[in-house]
């Protein structure tokens, strides 16, 4: 979900981000899909592969801990990283909220199984929520795509068997919530 949330705030009817240089654009890009897609990926098959997982799909709650700890160290340097390119408030709160999302999963995880993909894109709904609030930015359009997909992925993740319908509503409020905390008490 970083790597659409992104996508998203850098292309906002924004001033902060449309001066941001083409340079600039593509490492925020390049940052993102390295520290939240392709390492967090590799460090799922590095673990299967030395069956500290059973499966990449983490079916068992007793397995997730390890790849959240890993994800949660990417999206802190990927923090780093992007602290250099001197962005925007609001992004850069953005990805720590993202930081506090993947750790409140990490903690409800030790007792239950929390829905991790409903945790992103309610993340990402609250971020663009908060943005819509707080800023006369005309975002409607882009919420309701936002919140459409996330009740296609709740509900999928219900069809699949994955979660039941308390972990997908949990998710989804690790990941909206903190968004929101983080961007209105830091605008």
């Amino acid at each position: 979900m970083p790597v659409y949330g992104t996508l998203i705030y850098l292309n906002l009817p924004f001033y902060a981000f449309s001066l941001l240089p083409a340079k600039v654009y593509w490492y925020v890009i390049i940052c993102n899909l390295l520290f939240t897609v392709f390492l967090p990926v590799l460090m799922i098959l590095l673990l299967q592969r030395y069956e500290m997982i059973t499966s990449i799909h983490l079916h068992r709650r007793e397995e997730r801990a390890y790849p959240i700890i890993f994800t949660v160290a990417f999206h802190v340097a990927n923090y780093y990283f992007l602290t250099k390119a001197s962005l925007p408030g609001p992004y850069m709160f953005f990805l720590i909220a993202g930081v506090f999302s993947l750790l409140t999963t990490l903690v409800i995880t030790y007792s239950w199984k929390i829905s991790l993909h409903m945790t992103g894109i309610g993340g990402l709904c609250g971020a663009i929520l908060s943005l819509a609030i707080i800023w006369p930015l005309e975002l409607r359009f882009v919420l309701v795509g936002l919140f459409l997909v996330a009740g296609l992925t709740g509900s999928s993740r219900l069809l699949l068997r994955a979660h039941d319908g308390w972990q997908v509503t949990a998710g989804f409020f690790a990941g909206l919530v903190p968004q929101m905390m983080i961007i209105w008490l830091a605008i």
